[in-house]
């Protein structure tokens, strides 16, 4: 139930948090399309799977959380991490061997001290840049959330309420909730938040129909790639 002292958000993005939740429901379904594929036999790439469907889920229930509770600065931090997994998860397209990339990956070995198939370190920037054909969106968001990781000017911006310049006069509020940004920035996040979703479900997608090909087919691809 909504504290008294809170606003209800609208109800377009009411429906956005509504969409939110029906895409976890989604993304377990296809989880479970991932572990049945190939008669069920179980990979190193499908632990890793299973971790990125884990923290994709655990997002979604906490950007619903912070959406419901006006706190723009957690919902930016989310949202980042969001995409983090994704992000990481899409590397194991770029490498010779996914299942041993995989083990690494458990191992504890860094994703960003890894190397792609043709000898590129796979740090963030450079898995931003390889993705944004497919997400031309990506590095313009992916830049502007990278200051809510670390404590920044992102987050000094965010405590200010006015600014006059011209009289060198300035207010800050400092509480849990974020009422001065308009409808269109929830929207904003939350539309960006499904779309990283839409990032995971289809490499996941992708894997659950690389499980069932043959071996021949498996290489054809490959080379087609």
């Amino acid at each position: 139930m909504q504290p008294p002292d809170i606003p209800q958000h609208s109800e377009s993005i009411i429906a956005l948090l509504e969409a939110v939740e029906t895409d976890k429901q989604v993304m377990l379904k296809l989880g479970m399309a991932v572990v049945g594929a190939d008669g069920g036999n179980f990979f190193p790439l499908d632990m890793m799977a299973f971790g990125a469907l884990k923290r994709n889920i655990s997002t979604s229930s906490a950007m619903i959380a912070m959406v419901k509770t006006w706190n723009m600065v957690c919902a930016r931090t989310l949202l980042r991490t969001h995409i983090d997994t994704s992000l990481r998860f899409s590397a194991s397209w770029l490498v010779d061997e996914p299942h041993t990339f995989a083990t690494n990956v458990l191992k504890g070995q860094r994703i960003d001290r890894m190397k792609d198939r043709t000898g590129n370190r796979m740090t963030d920037a450079y898995l931003v840049e390889r993705s944004t054909n497919d997400f031309p969106w990506l590095p313009k968001v992916y830049e502007s959330l990278s200051g809510y990781i670390h404590f920044s000017g992102s987050h000094i911006s965010d405590s200010i309420v006015s600014l006059d310049d011209a009289e060198s006069k300035f207010s800050f509020e400092i509480t849990d909730t974020d009422l001065k940004f308009p409808d269109s920035s929830w929207i904003e996040i939350l539309e960006c938040f499904r779309e990283v979703t839409g990032m995971l479900a289809k490499y996941l997608h992708s894997y659950r129909i690389t499980k069932d090909m043959a071996p021949e087919q498996l290489e054809a691809a490959k080379r087609d790639a």
